[in-house]
């Protein structure tokens, strides 16, 4: 099983978290909002933004600029550098994050220290599925009469002998994807062809045909977790892409500072 992690589905993660600037009204210290996610083989990016009241019209929160960042890891300081192309602090490029390492971020911040620390989880053991493809039943008029045959969902697998939090998302691959059902408004289709779990302590996760929208093939990632990015699920019953009152692990600043790994399956979804 090959493992592809790559960058556009990492920032996944970053998208999907941009509410974490979102805070309560008595709030009044200005606190800045970190957002980095850690995976193996990747130039470590941490984004950093201005912290939004709760009842600002703003939608958008403001990078902070101008910043000292750093990341430690095995007694070594390694700068970050701002990028105004995406406004993210990027490391040069020298060093790339491992599995099994800690790392500490800090930077000063209106005259105090911004800090979080993480640990790498290793990569998932044993992901296995019990099909590689999943015929979608033809529930078209003229199809030949009576009801469909529904064919056993792909049960995903693997090792959890830690404890883990694992997460499952499914990415179709295709250029222009064609749709399994037509959109009569009443489908709730995802506006782009990925679907996500939410994090849980387990060791496999069914995939019914219920879960695609798109026909092709699908990249089926499983993402080892740890458990500063599931609080941010678990937090006052949101999910990642609802987040009011977001969990934070940053200290003297907001947001979310952590390391993941996955390994990955592919899928086939045919008519």
């Amino acid at each position: 099983m090959k493992k592809i992690l790559i960058l556009p589905l990492f920032l996944l993660f970053l998208s999907a978290c941009e509410k974490t600037a979102l805070t309560t009204a008595s709030d009044s210290v200005n606190r800045p909002v970190v957002e980095a996610y850690l995976s193996p083989g990747q130039v470590p990016a941490v984004k950093v933004t201005h912290q939004l009241a709760f009842a600002s019209t703003d939608t958008l929160a403001r990078p902070v600029e101008g910043l000292e960042v750093f990341i430690e890891t095995d007694g070594a300081e390694h700068p970050l550098a701002y990028s105004a192309v995406d406004s993210v602090y990027h490391a040069d490029g020298t060093w790339q994050v491992e599995a099994g390492k800690t790392y500490r971020l800090h930077f000063q911040y209106n005259g105090g220290v911004v800090e979080a620390e993480s640990v790498v989880p290793e990569k998932p053991q044993a992901f296995t599925a019990s099909a590689g493809s999943i015929a979608i039943p033809d529930f078209s008029p003229g199809s030949g009469g009576g009801m469909p045959t529904f064919p056993d969902p792909i049960e995903l697998g693997w090792a959890n002998t830690d404890g883990a939090y694992y997460l499952v998302v499914v990415e179709n691959l295709e250029t222009d994807p064609v749709a399994i059902y037509e959109d009569n408004g009443d489908t709730n289709r995802p506006p782009r062809p990925v679907f996500r779990s939410e994090p849980e302590q387990t060791n496999a996760y069914e995939i019914g045909f219920r879960n695609f929208q798109y026909y092709g093939t699908h990249r089926v990632i499983l993402f080892k977790l740890n458990a500063e990015y599931a609080s941010l699920y678990d937090d006052n019953g949101n999910s990642s892409q609802n987040l009011t009152s977001p969990y934070s692990n940053v200290t003297n600043g907001l947001g979310i500072f952590t390391g993941l790994n996955a390994d990955t399956l592919m899928v086939e979804v045919t008519q």
